[in-house]
């Protein structure tokens, strides 16, 4: 019985690891949201149950932008980096950019009445920027005409929670991360063509919402 035990439970054990292994991972969150494959967003979880079909109303929470953390922009046509000040204008004018064309295009769709106040609200949308490069920030205390040219203008990640205003519960969560390309293989870029780039995103990004919530 002895020689058969020291046979059996390492067989057991190695049987149990390998199912472990092959084991498919869990399409649930952390706290209790469902992974949705969802057209146009890189990652959608949603929290099971939930009826979107039942919200009408929607506040947009002022965004929170953050910076890719190896970053490192340059004054245009020097090697010398944008200092702080430069870097909180930039912050702020892509804060500005998503807060105006999101709530924009939101309110074009028809789909939500966007209100200001979380009290009035069905749903609340709590958006951050993350890992934001612009790969030819527009210095505006630049001397000269120096001019440059891109094939790709940089590359943004949005991160948003839904929640229910009542409950100030998690109802879905999304990520998906954009790169914005010039339409030549070289284009010039500066603050204007930055803008329209990001404003490109920030509406794709307000259409896919509305498109597809009431499919979740």
């Amino acid at each position: 019985m002895t020689a058969f035990l020291r046979l059996t439970i390492p067989s057991l054990l190695v049987l149990t690891l390998a199912a472990c292994a092959t084991a498919p991972q869990s399409d649930y969150s952390h706290d209790g949201l469902e992974l949705r494959q969802v057209r146009g967003l890189d990652e959608v979880w949603v929290r099971p149950g939930t009826d979107f079909a039942a919200y009408d109303s929607l506040a947009v929470a002022p965004v929170e932008v953050a910076f890719d953390p190896h970053w490192d922009p340059r004054r245009t046509g020097s090697r010398l980096r944008l200092g702080e000040r430069e870097r909180e204008e930039i912050r702020a004018d892509a804060a500005e950019m998503f807060d105006r064309t999101f709530r924009r295009e939101l309110e074009r769709a028809g789909r939500f009445e966007v209100v200001e106040s979380a009290a009035t609200a069905g749903l609340i949308f709590e958006p951050k920027i993350i890992d934001l490069v612009i790969n030819a920030p527009d210095d505006r205390r630049a001397v000269g005409r120096v001019r440059t040219y891109v094939s790709e203008f940089g590359r943004m990640t949005l991160v948003g929670e839904l929640k229910d205003a009542e409950s100030g519960a998690i109802v879905a969560r999304i990520t998906d991360r954009e790169v914005a390309r010039a339409i030549q293989p070289l284009e010039f870029a500066d603050r204007f063509s930055n803008t329209r780039e990001g404003e490109r995103i920030v509406r794709r990004w307000a259409r896919t919402l509305v498109d597809q919530l009431d499919e979740l």
